[in-house]
């Protein structure tokens, strides 16, 4: 049975959405994030493969901290196989549902301290990082 992705996933439901398909999707909901903590995406949408490899790829790996950082440390992911309607054989892109590795239930909650440090602005804690 063929489904629209609008019925598949809805409005509601957290989706890590690339940005060459954000625009497109207008409905979908990205997933939150607020002081730090990331809200778990149950599905992300790509674009074709060729802007994925290029692009979304290289923003979001998990080596210069984009959300790669925890999906692939917290989630596993399964594809649905997503056709356009008329077009079944264009590659618009893909869509992978993404399954916890340790269950909600399971999973510690997060601890959060927030709070107000006023320094000057000529301190620092610690050595700048510079590159080698």
């Amino acid at each position: 049975m063929l489904e629209t992705l609008q019925q598949l996933i809805g409005s509601r439901t957290p989706v890590l959405m690339d940005i060459a398909t954000a625009a497109n999707f207008p409905c979908q909901r990205p997933f939150s994030e607020h002081l730090g903590v990331a809200e778990l995406p149950q599905y992300r949408i790509m674009p074709d493969h060729k802007q994925t490899a290029v692009s979304s790829n290289l923003w979001q790996s998990s080596s210069t901290g984009g959300p790669f950082l925890f999906t692939q440390a917290l989630l596993r992911t399964s594809t649905i196989s997503t056709y356009l309607r008329g077009d079944w054989y264009r590659d618009w892109g893909t869509v992978e549902q993404y399954y916890r590795l340790v269950p909600a239930d399971q999973a510690p909650d997060a601890v959060i301290q927030q709070g107000v440090v006023t320094v000057p602005g000529w301190s620092r804690q610690g050595p700048i990082r510079a590159l080698p």
